[in-house]
């Protein structure tokens, strides 16, 4: 039912249309109406050169150099161009812009009912371009769908997945309405750097003071610097920590867990969590 409702607000657009259109005398002979397709031909094709124009001077002169967001700035003047060509396209079919914005609201009237969906997806579009949440290039978790947001159309966000810290050479296209229900995190929101940890299991009877200070230098071997850099940019003392607690194993035997807890780039907290484990090996093995 839903498509026949379609069918009839398209054919009622038309109707609205030619009747604007054979009502203001815009038609007066039989050459008129190939004036009229070449106009919009050439309307088409300025579209496109300016379209084109815009995003080499966008490209060429914008001063962040994140591609992120220059890709996302492009995406929103591409639409913003088609928009805009679109009424002129209708002024010219119709010659005045009355009966077309008339038309135009029919038809939405009819899409809404019909297409909840994608006029909720273009809503969560329009908040992630307002609000910004995320950027292109971001490190995101959406409804509980992890990964690098690799882009974003009007309808969905195309994510890299990553599964414990991963690639998976998976895309996941998220429906931009999840934005607007579902809780979104960003790992890389103001910073890249995020905490992680690797554990160590002690016998009780282990020097721990020992076993803490070795934690601490793999870390400052491995993420020193950065930490301290970060201490400096966020004027705030920033460095590793080790953590201690209690615990029973399956066969009720007692032991330490310590957790070293350290500042890492999230894109490499995959390769910098298996370096630091490889040095606390080594230097537990010694």
């Amino acid at each position: 039912m839903k498509h026949i409702g379609i069918i009839f607000l398209f054919l009622l657009t038309i109707a609205t249309g030619a009747a604007a259109y054979y009502n203001k005398g815009l038609i007066s002979s039989y050459h008129e109406p190939l004036a009229k397709l070449l106009t919009i031909l050439l309307v088409v094709i300025a579209a496109n050169f300016i379209t084109k124009i815009g995003v080499w001077l966008l490209q060429s002169y914008r001063k962040t150099k994140d591609k992120g967001e220059l890709k996302q700035v492009t995406s929103v003047y591409r639409y913003a161009v088609l928009i805009v060509f679109v009424l002129v396209i209708l002024v010219l079919l119709y010659g005045v812009i009355g009966p077309a914005i008339t038309s135009i609201g029919l038809l939405a009237a009819g899409l809404t009912l019909a297409l909840q969906r994608p006029i909720l997806n273009l809503a969560g579009w329009s908040l992630i371009v307002a609000k910004r949440p995320f950027r292109i290039g971001d490190r995101v978790d959406i409804g509980g769908v992890g990964g690098y947001v690799h882009d974003i159309s009007l309808m969905h966000t195309h994510v890299s997945m990553v599964e414990k810290d991963e690639a998976t050479g998976r895309m996941a296209y998220v429906p931009n309405e999840m934005v607007l229900t579902q809780p979104i995190v960003n790992y890389t929101k103001g910073s890249a750097l995020v905490w992680t940890e690797a554990k160590v299991r002690v016998p009780p009877k282990a020097d721990l003071k020992k076993a803490e200070k070795k934690l601490l230098e793999c870390a400052e071997e491995v993420v020193g610097k950065e930490m301290k850099a970060a201490s400096k940019k966020w004027n705030v003392e920033v460095k590793p920590e080790v953590r201690a607690k209690m615990e029973y194993s399956a066969s009720n035997e007692l032991y330490v867990e310590l957790s070293l807890r350290y500042l890492c780039n999230v894109k490499e907290m995959q390769a910098v969590k298996s370096e630091v484990t490889g040095r606390i090996l080594a230097k537990f093995r010694n």
